[in-house]
């Protein structure tokens, strides 16, 4: 076996010599090593130079067509299951450090306001105002021209419009002649437009997180600043819409994992220090709110199954009966539904059912595919304490 000389360049820095060494040595660079004295880093690095590589131990080519075996169809399932699980991790851990940074460092608003002036006629009945609040499809553009001018949205255009709905609610409970000093609002989802559609990823006017959160500052804004001055108490009950989701695909688990969620907590975290304020954030993809004696069935409605435009009356009857039957038989009676996910405000079924309009009112996706679509719209509904929903007024803000 060659060794290295001093008077002349060492034997393995010569190709040929060192091929003939690594193969004497049966290709084991360990065992060269140990024969010729020579660092095994420096022969490895020559090697590598040579381009010899290291031979990958128990690697066997895969043959196409050979019989699968058992064996290996169960390492592919073992190996699937270990991916899912780490992104289901993944996902659970960033969950919780974006919950507890969002607990940590959101600074709550400080009341400050002046309490409206109002001289009810103290002969009448106390009523309590129910607002069905959703589909802002916040940082959604839509573009005018696009539109042939029906319609613009963007997120200055979203804020222009709650100003809007804050002006109806003055108008509509300063000129009712009992007094109001409770306000329900149920927040039924699609408060961000999301990512799951490829277009929209392109063209929204921020990415998901960034409107999420901004989203919950500017609800928390909205609320402190317009509502709290109108009422002595406010309830904001929430469900997730679809277009908050974090993944392509319906998922029926886990309800938080979605960006309408990480708004709804944005803003109940802004407005913790408002005492007459309380956030009840979702836990399912849906909630029963109780309003006097009436229990209120909140949900977003995307699992309704529609190729129509509009309402699918059908589809919603169904659905809603199957809920009430469900309900029932575990003894809670349902007295209303109340959804969104249509953009087109109407209450039907004797009152039992409502639908909610949007704030964004109708884009390219409803002219293209429906032809059309509702302009902005929210619906506000008027509860005495015994005789249930007794008015809905249609805040029109487009």
């Amino acid at each position: 076996m060659p060794k290295a000389s001093r008077s002349a360049a060492p034997w393995y820095q010569d190709r040929d010599k060192f091929m003939k060494a690594y193969g004497d040595a049966g290709t084991n660079m360990n065992e060269l090593s140990r024969q010729t004295g020579v660092n095994l880093r420096t022969l490895e690095r020559w090697a590598s130079k040579f381009g010899i590589r290291k031979p990958v131990k128990n690697a066997k080519a895969p043959t196409v067509g050979a019989p699968i075996s058992r064996e290996e169809t169960l390492e592919a399932e073992n190996a699937e299951m270990k991916r899912s699980l780490a992104a289901a991790r993944k996902l659970e851990v960033w969950d919780a450090r974006a919950l507890r940074l969002l607990e940590d460092n959101v600074r709550a608003i400080e009341p400050s306001y002046e309490r409206a002036k109002e001289t009810p006629d103290k002969g009448f009945t106390e009523h309590m105002h129910v607002l069905l609040y959703s589909d802002l499809h916040a940082a959604e553009v839509v573009k005018y021209e696009a539109m042939n001018g029906l319609n613009e949205y963007n997120w200055d255009i979203m804020l222009a419009r709650h100003q809007r709905l804050a002006e109806a609610i003055r108008s509509f409970k300063k000129n009712r002649p009992y007094r109001i000093r409770k306000l329900v609002v149920l927040g039924l989802g699609d408060m961000v437009t999301g990512d799951i559609h490829d277009e929209l990823r392109e063209t929204n006017e921020m990415v998901i997180s960034e409107s999420a959160v901004r989203l919950g500052f500017d609800m928390a804004s909205f609320v402190s600043s317009e509502l709290v001055p109108l009422y002595d108490e406010i309830h904001f009950a929430a469900v997730v819409g679809n277009h908050g989701r974090t993944t392509r695909k319906p998922e029926f688990k886990s309800a938080s994992k979605n960006w309408d969620w990480v708004a709804y907590k944005v803003m109940q975290e802004r407005l913790r220090e408002h005492d007459q304020v309380t956030v009840e954030l979702p836990v399912g993809f849906e909630q029963v709110v109780q309003v006097f004696d009436k229990n209120i069935l909140c949900f977003h409605g995307d699992g309704i199954p529609t190729n129509m435009p509009g309402i699918p009356w059908g589809g919603v009857q169904r659905r809603t009966k199957e809920l009430s039957d469900t309900y029932n038989s575990l003894g809670l009676h349902i007295d209303h539904f109340a959804l969104g996910h249509f953009h087109e405000a109407d209450v039907v079924g004797q009152r039992r059912i409502w639908i909610n309009g949007s704030i964004k009112g109708p884009d390219e996706y409803s002219m293209k595919r429906y032809g059309g679509g509702r302009a902005a719209c929210q619906l506000l509904h008027t509860f005495h304490p015994k005789r249930g929903l007794v008015s809905t007024d249609w805040l029109e803000i487009q």
